[in-house]
């Protein structure tokens, strides 16, 4: 009983001890005034969309001056929500030290797809689905969508795209854009062939091939990953039968299928 007793005093003793100092760090913190700002963006050597300047940008809207300034004033919150509106910017951690300092982590939004629409507006699509501007300073290397797409959302709303559910037919054009290209670029094979995508007047899909030499017939993105492989089972076996450049276009819309067709003079 008496260990008991002893243990118990010892963990509350042990309670009270982190309370004083968290209490004490709480006190200290009203009193602390801030040293700086530092920024740790993931990769922030690699191009992209945004760099650490710009960080501390956005930041100095809603802070002109950190230095100096109490640190038990600044919102840390505030400055998380402000960094979350940027397209180009994910995962913002924002947090005081005890020696006076605003430590930012985040990372760089990542591109997956160049959509351009038929009035010829274009926006990035990104590797999360959501919508993101074009910017002048960096182009990235993605594949690139256009033909009969009417969506044109306002590129500095994170509206996302990868929305989960239903099947994939019954889904917004942008949302079986977003299935199509990532399907692609997470595919062994056709990741590094496949550069172009067009949507026709009947929402179905045509794929370029870097090679230009063929179009690829797609059709819905109903049933994608199946269409893919039988593609590649074919270019591995069926092509090589044909006679080079022969066939100008392979449909992959019929079930268990690759059609080839050549083109009429």
């Amino acid at each position: 009983m008496m260990k008991k007793i002893l243990q118990i005093s010892f963990w509350l003793i042990i309670l009270a001890g982190i309370i004083v100092i968290f209490g004490f760090a709480v006190s200290e913190q009203k009193k602390t005034v801030c040293s700086g700002l530092v920024i740790n963006l993931k990769d922030a050597e690699q191009p992209g969309f945004i760099y650490e300047k710009d960080v501390r940008a956005i930041i100095s809207q809603l802070y002109p001056s950190l230095r100096g300034k109490i640190l038990d004033s600044l919102n840390t919150a505030a400055i998380t929500k402000e960094l979350n509106r940027s397209p180009y910017l994910k995962n913002p951690i924002v947090v005081k030290t005890l020696n006076g300092l605003i430590k930012v982590q985040l990372e760089r939004t990542e591109a997956l797809v160049r959509v351009v629409n038929s009035k010829g507006d274009s926006f990035y699509l990104s590797k999360e689905g959501y919508v993101m501007p074009i910017s002048r300073s960096y182009i990235p290397k993605t594949l690139i969508v256009t033909g009969h797409i009417y969506d044109s959302p306002n590129p500095y709303d994170k509206l996302i795209y990868n929305v989960n559910g239903g099947t994939a037919s019954k889904k917004s054009i942008l949302n079986k854009i977003f299935f199509l290209a990532e399907t692609i670029i997470n595919h062994s094979v056709f990741n590094q062939s496949i550069d172009q995508i067009y949507v026709t007047d009947c929402n179905e899909f045509e794929m370029v091939p870097s090679s230009g030499d063929h179009i690829i017939l797609l059709g819905d993105v109903e049933n994608l990953n199946h269409k893919l492989e039988n593609l590649n089972a074919f270019y591995q076996a069926g092509i090589s039968k044909l006679e080079e450049g022969e066939y100008k276009i392979f449909d992959l819309r019929f079930k268990d299928q690759v059609v080839c067709k050549k083109l009429m003079p």
